[in-house]
């Protein structure tokens, strides 16, 4: 499905937000280690994408993001960006595309793009996943849409 004039503009937000200002010191508490590297649907085929994440000190952590019921790319993004810049974080979407999670089979297969975040580096998406499910074989191709 291609996407909308609604999609790309709250696609565009996401793009040109910046950090809330939260008080120095505010977010001690929140760490990128309150994130889960990895929070998609527990099985099916459905658009991901690839977050970085950084922290007032510098820190950063890659984050992967999916879910059956996001129509659009921008929708599987836009509550971990949200949050992460509300704790005083920075976020950016480096790309995304497909995912297809069969549990049973224990694989994971990304390919694809986003039609508004593009592509990103699938290698680094694959690290993270596997990362998450060692027990996995986690597989990627750039083709397809």
């Amino acid at each position: 499905k291609t996407t909308t004039a609604e999609e790309r503009a709250d696609a565009e937000a996401l793009k040109q937000g910046t950090a809330s200002s939260v008080a120095e010191g505010e977010c001690e508490s929140s760490t990128l280690d309150d994130f889960e590297s990895v929070d998609i649907s527990p099985s099916g085929t459905f658009k991901y994408v690839l977050i970085e994440a950084q922290d007032p000190q510098g820190n950063t952590k890659h984050l992967v993001r999916g879910y059956r019921d996001s129509e659009y790319h921008v929708y599987a993004a836009r509550p971990t960006v949200e949050k992460l810049r509300d704790m005083g974080m920075s976020a950016r979407v480096l790309g995304g595309g497909r995912l297809k999670h069969a549990p049973q089979q224990k694989t994971l297969h990304l390919w694809g793009k986003s039609h508004s975040f593009g592509r990103e580096d699938k290698s680094v998406t694959q690290s993270v996943c596997q990362e998450f499910y060692p027990g996995y074989k986690v597989t990627w191709e750039n083709g397809g849409y």
